[in-house]
């Protein structure tokens, strides 16, 4: 599998903008940290796998699929979803890899992607957060060039606790 450039920029052209999208935050404080990108031309399947390079195999994306709702309604919906868990927490009964973490992909479009990390803070700080996204942007770029991303050694020792059960 090869990619051009032009492939590979949308996804390289989010590293430097990584804080999550302006979302209100209630006064009590969060007990989940989140980052919220926009991605353009995404592999889903491929960037799972990226994803379960650094975290391992217990990580899994929830892919939604919201192309048949307008986008103020998306916008709505994600925002909503998103207050919730600040103040909540996540919901242990659901996510893709455990009550600490989730982790969803939503289609916007036929080419635009939202996606929606959020991660309990006793899991890890938002630093090893960045860390562990820049990680699985880095994992992401390799798969489309046709390589076998390496586990980077230090993703493990980010975790305050276990990604999956």
């Amino acid at each position: 599998m090869t990619a051009t450039s032009e492939e590979l920029r949308p996804l390289w052209a989010v590293r430097p903008a990584l804080s999550p999208r302006p979302a209100p935050a209630p006064s009590d404080g969060g007990r989940t940290e989140r980052f919220v990108l926009t991605l353009t031309g995404l592999l889903p399947l491929v960037y799972e796998q990226a994803w379960q390079t650094v975290l391992g195999p217990g990580f899994h994306l929830q892919a939604v699929d919201w192309r048949a709702t307008r986008p103020q309604v998306q916008d709505a919906r994600l925002a909503e979803r998103l207050a919730r868990e600040w103040v909540t927490g996540l919901p242990l009964d659901q996510g893709p890899s455990s009550g600490l973490m989730c982790a969803t992909l939503i289609r916007r479009d036929d080419r635009t992607w939202t996606f929606a990390w959020r991660y309990a803070r006793e899991l890890m700080d938002r630093q090893a957060g960045l860390r562990l996204l820049d990680q699985a942007t880095e994992a992401y770029g390799v798969l489309l060039r046709g390589g076998t991303p390496r586990r980077p050694s230090a993703a493990g020792d980010l975790l305050a606790g276990p990604v999956s059960r």
